[in-house]
């Protein structure tokens, strides 16, 4: 039974194309998913249908929920550290030769699939939720399925809001090659000294367009850039610093306090949070007693379903509060436990067999040859 069990669980493992499965990686997902789901949205969303508004009328407490949107950065970061690493593997470890026809194909044809499905899903459900006309929101439908949505209207989709960070790391798939000829320096101390420069810079920058729409890559290039950073210091037989119990200590407090430093408005708290997302992010690589709670199971499951996760919770939350306010509402703290329980069970069941019907076998490389010598 047992057996069975795990057997089930492990059949929604992450597919990988070249097999090499970092499972810690899975495991930064879930807590980057875990920040925007639980941390930020669903609290927003609670507040919102059954609440009445009422749950923060502290300030300070409803700043540290929106910190929840560090999630997104994260998950940035970890673009940017794992599609750096062929290049770097190419051009630094002369390992196999990255085909450019072919890395774009995979990003298309792994991402767009599940994206198309739950932009579907969510145009429906706005234009019944909110009796809006076809007419009215097909222009929008248009420019979020080509990831314009932000340019073209300087503001996130009406259909599906969340989608304005997947059309920030479209910007980032399609000019990593370009980005990635920093690893063709050999020297090692240079190139990442101009790394950390341009991950300064560049966080300067987007300081100075914090909230400014329209959101494109620039505004949030820094931490992709970090996580080139990582990339190289993984791939390079990096010496590590902090593989100890003090290593261990910080990273489980920085992902525990993080979210209580409010980052939106000082200069000096937004860097010394990135910086710690930085040292945590590391530590996870390279600490071993914090890469094994990383490593987890059940962690990096969720973590690998994050991408159907992340398309799909706020409909999922949505649907679920505005059919229970439909009823009498429990109030006070049994209330938002009862809620939250059930709304995280609903966008996990839910996600999962999104996952496992739409995302999962797009993750199988060359999946649409195999459909076609089928029929």
């Amino acid at each position: 039974m047992q057996n069975s069990g795990n057997k089930f669980l492990e059949s929604f493992r992450r597919i990988t194309s070249a097999g090499n499965y970092i499972p810690e990686i899975d495991g930064l997902r879930f807590v980057a998913i875990f920040w925007v789901v639980v941390w930020m949205h669903l609290p927003t969303m609670l507040d919102k249908h059954l609440f009445g508004g009422s749950l923060f009328s502290n300030h300070y407490a409803f700043a540290v929920m929106i910190e929840g949107g560090n999630g997104v950065s994260l998950f940035f970061m970890v673009s940017g550290f794992i599609l750096s690493l062929p290049f770097i593997n190419e051009r630094l470890n002369n390992g196999k030769k990255v085909v450019l026809s072919q890395y774009y194909l995979r990003r298309l044809t792994r991402l767009e699939p599940p994206y198309l499905v739950a932009l579907i899903i969510a145009f429906l459900a706005t234009m019944l939720a909110k009796n809006y006309s076809f007419a009215d929101m097909l222009p929008h439908f248009g420019a979020s399925a080509v990831y314009m949505h932000n340019v073209i209207y300087d503001s996130a989709s009406p259909i599906l809001g969340v989608a304005w960070s997947l059309e920030v790391e479209v910007q980032f798939y399609l000019l990593a090659p370009f980005f990635c000829f920093v690893f063709l320096i050999s020297n090692s101390i240079f190139r990442r000294v101009l790394l950390f420069l341009l991950i300064i810079l560049f966080a300067l920058y987007a300081w100075k367009q914090n909230f400014v729409q329209p959101a494109i890559l620039p505004h949030f290039l820094c931490y992709f850039l970090a996580g080139m950073l990582l990339a190289d210091l993984y791939m390079l037989k990096h010496r590590p610093l902090l593989n100890n119990r003090l290593g261990f200590v910080l990273g489980i407090l920085i992902f525990v306090g993080s979210p209580f430093i409010i980052s939106v408005n000082l200069f000096s708290l937004f860097i010394l949070k990135f910086a710690l997302f930085i040292c945590a992010f590391y530590l996870v690589l390279f600490n071993e007693r914090l890469k094994h709670i990383f490593q987890n199971r059940y962690l990096t499951l969720v973590g690998g379903m994050c991408y159907s996760i992340y398309l799909l919770h706020t409909l999922i939350i949505s649907a679920l509060f505005n059919g229970l306010k439909q009823w009498d509402t429990l109030g006070g703290i049994a209330g938002i436990i009862f809620y939250t329980a059930i709304a995280i069970a609903a966008v996990l069941i839910i996600s999962a067999i999104f996952y496992k019907l739409v995302e999962q076998p797009c993750m199988r490389k060359g999946w649409w040859l195999r459909k076609r010598s089928f029929k």
